[in-house]
C-alpha cells in the first residue's frame, strides 16, 4: 500500500494568479480522495482543513521554522540569491525552502507510518491544476494505491541524459517535474539525506538556493542507480504515467 504525502504552507510567495483561497479548493479535491494521506499545513490552513482528518487523512501542524533550512533565510547566508526568473513574485527564498522541504515531509511520514505502508508518494498539494481533464482526478489519484517501487520513481520533463546549456544554479532546469516522486521507505530516506546534504552545500559554498528540482538532477548526476523515472508534462500524466 502507498501513503501519499503533500503540505501547504502559506505566504511563502506572492503569486497573485495563485491565492490561499486557489489551493485551498484545489487541495480539497485531494483531500477528498480515498487513499491514505499525510498532509503537512501551517496553523493558517490547518483551520481550513482540520475537519477532513479522518480514516483516510491525517493532516499534521507544521511550523516551518522548524525546519532545518530556515535558520538560513537571512541574506547573510543566501547573500547571492539571484535566480533568473519570470515570477519572482512567486520564487522567493522562502518559496525555494519550502520546496527543499518536500523530501523532509515524506521522511517524516515515512517515520510517523501512520497506515502502516511500505510506499509513499510525494504530490503537490494543488496537483489539480495541471490537470487538463475534469472528471478522472479522483480516479487517477486513488489507482496510485497499490503502486510499488524499489527505486525514486520520479517524473521527468527534460531528458536526464541530455545535458542542456543551462545554469543549474540560477535557471529553472526541468530534467524532473516537481510534482511527483515516490518510492519505497528506503530509497526516500536515502534522497532525502542526500537532498539534505546538497541544499546545505550549496547554501554555504554559494550563499544561494534554487528550485527543488535543479537539486534533484545534481543528486541523480552522481546516484543514477537511485532513479526510475518516466516520462511527463506539466498535465495529468503526472500522476496517470507514474
Amino acid at each position: 500500500m502507498t501513503t501519499i504525502v503533500s503540505a501547504f504552507i502559506s505566504n511563502m510567495n506572492k503569486d497573485k494568479n495563485r491565492n490561499f483561497d486557489y489551493y485551498l479548493e484545489l487541495g480539497k479535491l485531494l483531500l477528498k480522495t480515498n487513499i491514505p494521506k499525510i498532509i503537512y499545513v501551517d496553523e493558517i490552513m490547518y483551520e481550513k482543513i482540520k475537519d477532513y482528518n479522518n480514516e483516510n487523512t491525517l493532516i499534521v501542524l507544521y511550523d516551518m521554522k522548524s525546519s532545518y533550512l530556515y535558520k538560513y533565510i537571512n541574506d547573510e547566508f543566501l547573500s547571492n540569491f539571484n535566480l533568473n526568473s519570470t515570477n519572482l513574485e512567486k520564487d522567493t527564498k522562502e518559496y525555494m525552502f519550502t520546496m527543499c522541504n518536500k523530501t523532509e515531509w515524506v521522511k517524516e511520514a515515512i517515520e510517523i507510518n501512520h497506515f502502516h505502508s511500505d510506499n509513499f508518494m510525494w504530490i503537490d498539494f494543488g496537483i489539480r491544476h495541471v490537470f487538463r481533464c475534469d472528471d478522472s482526478f479522483t480516479k487517477y489519484i486513488e489507482n496510485l494505491n497499490n503502486k510499488q517501487y524499489n527505486k525514486i520513481r520520479i517524473a521527468s520533463i527534460w531528458n536526464p541524459e541530455v545535458n542542456i546549456n543551462i545554469n543549474i544554479y540560477k535557471d529553472i532546469a526541468w530534467y524532473f517535474a516537481g510534482g511527483v516522486f515516490g518510492g519505497n521507505s528506503e530509497s526516500l530516506i536515502l534522497f532525502s539525506e542526500k537532498m539534505r546534504e546538497q541544499c546545505l552545500k550549496i547554501i554555504t559554498e554559494r550563499k544561494e538556493i534554487m528550485w527543488e528540482v535543479n537539486i534533484w538532477y545534481l543528486i541523480y548526476k552522481d546516484n543514477k542507480h537511485l532513479f526510475d523515472f518516466y516520462q511527463s508534462d506539466h498535465n495529468e500524466i503526472i500522476v496517470s504515467n507514474y
